[in-house]
């Protein structure tokens, strides 16, 4: 594997990090940006991947560091991977300066949050998992521990709490029904992006069966999260959860 470029995690200290070359370059990618002559590979793929690991990432942290039950502990992910967060790790991690977009465009939050989780599916297909866990702690673990430290004093899980409530996500909720109830997990997919690079509009659907009934609901939104939230929103109304 090629040696990637060094990236600055905190101030005054570099990790070298030995990722394949091409992959890096990928999760730092826009969509929009197109090179005359050249078809090149943008994040859209890599962030799918780094999604999914850097939620159970997050979820393995708190299964072991809490002791709370599945409902919270799914609102309690939310919080640590919402879309300002993951902004904010973009901004130390330099993304803004480094992502490859078409020319006058202006990067906003959920390109920071896009392109951290690539990178995060870069460091998994280059490194596996241990070394990506690695990763997700030098740059979430202060986070982590004073989220740890809040949620164990009295007045700071109130205070957590009620952003849970604040922090609507059906995603979330339509899955801890289907645990409740014991029942298989809602399956999303995607069905389209339609519009143009620059201002893309994505369409995924919702699949969940209740016994031998098969339920279908479809969302859209800016990016693959807003048009999955919005089918979840669609199935939870269809189910009046």
């Amino acid at each position: 594997m090629s040696k990637a470029k060094k990236i600055d995690l905190e101030k005054n200290k570099v990790l070298d990090w030995e990722l394949d070359e091409s992959l890096l370059i990928e999760a730092l990618t826009h969509p929009n940006y197109h090179p005359p002559d050249q078809i090149i590979l943008n994040f859209e793929r890599l962030e799918f991947l780094g999604d999914s690991i850097l939620d159970t990432l997050t979820a393995e942290w708190l299964y072991k560091e809490t002791k709370e039950d599945v409902g919270i502990l799914s609102q309690l992910r939310s919080l640590l991977v919402r879309t300002n967060t993951l902004a904010e790790v973009g901004k130390e991690l330099g993304i803004e300066k480094k992502l490859r977009t078409s020319s006058n465009y202006k990067i906003v939050e959920t390109d920071l949050e896009d392109s951290l989780e690539a990178i995060f599916g870069a460091f998994y297909l280059s490194k596996g998992v241990d070394v990506t866990r690695e990763f997700f702690y030098k740059l979430f673990l202060k986070r982590l521990k004073h989220f740890k430290n809040e949620i164990n004093d009295e007045k700071g899980r109130e205070k957590i709490l009620k952003l849970t409530v604040c922090e609507h996500n059906p995603i979330n909720q339509l899955q801890e029904f289907f645990q409740k109830e014991g029942l298989q997990l809602p399956e999303y997919s995607l069905l389209k992006k339609k519009g143009e690079d620059h201002d893309p509009i994505f369409f995924m659907q919702c699949k969940a069966k209740i016994g031998e009934k098969e339920y279908l609901s479809s969302g859209k939104g800016s990016n693959r999260k807003s048009a999955k939230r919005d089918a979840a929103e669609k199935m939870s109304k269809k189910l009046k959860i």
